[in-house]
């Protein structure tokens, strides 16, 4: 359907998307001897710490937006959202045992051992985001340092660039486990996106790719689809499983921000600290957004943000909380681009909550009542989109066999919380069944 393709690569495991999902498996394989080949439909951006290096690493330039006009924000380069995430961490939820049956104690503490995973020094938290913990804490919440995916001896304390790709190399990213499949032999296809998966009878044998030299096809005993949570389906849909992105879940998100008269401007770590209200899906971080996405979220505001841009040039003076919280499975992905993700009532309560609890926050942090502004919602963390009990089975193989899908889109179920441990976890898990299904299949045909 997209012309001949022009020349035919061969491998024994073809990945559709280089994020923490796809990087992992590429590691973990390569480890074990297989010829890997990773498909990452962005480049390779190496230009950190600025608006428009930010905007360049973003889906549709930052500008994709659902049919009810919601902001949805995703990462597209080598390492995907990873590159673009504030590097918070949190460990999976229990329902994913409890429910589904998913154990992944072992594949935690690996990647534990494997990355600086805890919260930052003291010397790291910035005076803007102790204003915040003391007057949470004095309103009883238990605000306090969170996890991060950051090595603190490389990590400047007066730098707010996590979200733009980090000069330091301080936060980590797929690309660090997508290095380190390339030295073990795994080859990188940037600006080659995967458009299909290739079948014989019901299997899958390969990928139909587009690159910047045209139409190919990569060969493989396995295909894996990582490609994100709203780029996983739209893959499958094209390979037949129409049924792929028939809802999905994402984190609304919300900054509340306002200039303090007491507060010291300085450029601070975002989140470092935080609360979790798990039970309810929400959860408030010490985070302001950067000067371009101040006047973006108050720009699609309309009139009532647009009245308040010049407090944008106070932006050195601003404390802000985000708070995120999860929605419902519901909406869905096409394979023309296009997706539906509507905030319904129940998301729109618990960030009315997590306003109120930012305001009040705020106010004891020295911000006044007045100053105070909620900037419109955006999104980000899509996953079940693909989901482990729906399209895939508990080894996230799809209906076409020896065709997985690893992403945050298996992800089962609406979290709310920040999914790369999960991701990169569940990325663990497949790679030693894969392994093991291999070892088993050649112990059958060589039983001496």
């Amino acid at each position: 359907m997209n012309g001949t393709p022009t020349r035919t690569l061969q491998a024994d495991v073809v990945i559709a998307g280089s994020g923490p999902g796809g990087a992992t498996v590429a590691r973990e394989l390569s480890r074990k001897g297989k010829k890997v080949i990773v498909c990452e439909a962005g480049k390779y951006h190496k230009w950190f710490g600025y608006t428009l290096s930010t905007v360049n690493m973003l889906d549709r330039k930052g500008m994709s937006f659902s049919r009810e006009g919601n902001w949805i924000v995703s990462g597209r380069t080598v390492g995907g959202g990873s590159v673009v995430y504030g590097g918070v961490a949190f460990k999976p939820p229990e329902w994913l045992r409890e429910k589904y049956g998913i154990d992944l104690e072992e594949e935690v503490d690996e990647f534990y051992d494997e990355v600086p995973i805890g919260p930052l020094p003291d010397s790291h938290i910035g005076p803007g985001a102790r204003k915040i913990m003391e007057a949470a804490r004095k309103m009883g919440l238990d605000w306090k340092p969170v996890d991060r995916l950051i090595r603190a001896e490389k990590c400047k304390p007066d730098c707010d660039q996590c979200m733009s790709g980090c000069k330091e190399g301080a936060k980590w990213t797929a690309r660090e486990f997508l290095e380190e499949a390339i030295g073990h032999g795994s080859q990188l296809l940037v600006q080659t996106e995967v458009e299909r998966v290739l079948t014989e009878s019901g299997d899958a044998v390969g990928v139909r790719a587009r690159g910047p030299e045209g139409s190919m096809d990569i060969l493989a005993d396995t295909v894996i689809v990582s490609a994100g949570g709203f780029g996983s389906p739209r893959v499958l849909q094209r390979s037949g499983l129409y049924e792929a992105g028939q809802g999905c879940a994402v984190d609304f998100g919300r900054y509340v921000v306002g200039p303090s008269r007491t507060h010291n401007p300085r450029k601070e770590i975002p989140a470092t600290t935080g609360a979790s209200f798990l039970e309810e899906g929400l959860i408030l971080l010490s985070a302001a957004p950067k000067s371009m996405m101040y006047a973006g979220l108050l720009g699609l505001s309309g009139p009532s943000g647009w009245a308040r841009l010049p407090k944008v040039l106070q932006t050195g003076k601003t404390l802000g909380i985000l708070m995120m919280t999860k929605d419902r499975v519901e909406g869905r992905v096409n394979a023309d681009g296009s997706f539906s993700k509507p905030i319904d009532e129940d998301c729109w309560a618990k960030l009315n909550k997590g306003t109120v609890i930012a305001e009040q926050i705020l106010q004891g942090a020295g911000v006044r009542r007045e100053d105070l502004t909620a900037l419109t919602c955006f999104a980000a963390h899509q996953v079940a989109s693909v989901r482990i009990g729906g399209l895939l089975d508990n080894d996230c193989q799809t209906p076409i066999k020896r065709c997985y899908c690893m992403d945050a889109s298996v992800i089962p179920e609406e979290w709310g919380l920040p999914p790369v441990v999960t991701t990169v976890s569940l990325a663990k898990r497949l790679a030693k069944h894969l392994t093991a299904s291999v070892e088993t299949k050649v112990a059958a045909q060589n039983p001496a």
